[in-house]
């Protein structure tokens, strides 16, 4: 099973394409727990509508809380053996999840990431990753990848160490994740690390 945790802070606007991704998804062995980052809008009444499906649950946060421990927070709610996180601008199209998994199953990695298209200011714009079965941890650390986007699934054994992503290889799918926002909102999560270990890994992706 997947756990899918969503995490949103003042998006009524994009967590009702978010959430509907979800249920259309081909693939049906997922929990979703959602997560209400202390929002001062109308997007916890959206949400609610969701609820019927019983694979959904979801929590609020009184006030705003860091990403990573809102996160932590929800990931203990959930079972599954893989975990995807998303914001509430994240689309999934709908065979992520199953293109997703079959490539993790493939390659028998921890990780997967997708190709994604950026809706920015009404303008779908395509963004890929590169090419090759394999994509090398050390891309995600110098934020040529953004992996930490909806279309990335971690293996739960990993889930919970953020920290450790950018050490570790994530198979490649073509598959493409529609994700919107703003242009001045990042798509990509850049690892801040001294200058010792940017060498140091430097020379382990030359060997």
């Amino acid at each position: 099973m997947i756990s899918i945790i969503v995490t949103f802070h003042n998006e009524e606007q994009s967590i009702i394409s978010c959430l509907q991704s979800i249920v259309a998804q081909t693939a049906q062995q997922w929990e979703c727990v959602i997560v209400d980052n202390g929002s001062t809008d109308s997007g916890e009444y959206q949400v609610r509508n969701y609820l019927i499906d019983r694979r959904m649950r979801f929590f609020r946060e009184a006030e705003a809380l860091p990403l990573e421990e809102v996160r932590a927070k929800a990931l203990a709610k959930t079972q599954g053996e893989w975990v995807m996180y998303m914001d509430g601008a994240d689309y999934l199209t709908r065979d992520s999840l199953q293109a997703l998994y079959l490539i993790v199953k493939k390659y028998g990695t921890l990780c997967a990431a997708g190709n994604y298209y950026t809706v920015s200011d009404g303008e779908k714009r395509p963004a890929q990753y590169r090419s090759e079965g394999l994509v090398c941890g050390g891309q995600v650390a110098r934020g040529e990848i953004g992996v930490l986007t909806g279309g990335s699934l971690f293996s739960r054994s990993v889930a919970h160490l953020p920290g450790s992503w950018p050490t570790l290889d994530f198979a490649y799918t073509d598959h493409m994740i529609l994700v919107s926002g703003g242009r001045e909102k990042p798509l990509v999560d850049v690892v801040r690390e001294p200058l010792y270990k940017k060498v140091l890994r430097w020379l382990r992706d030359l060997a």
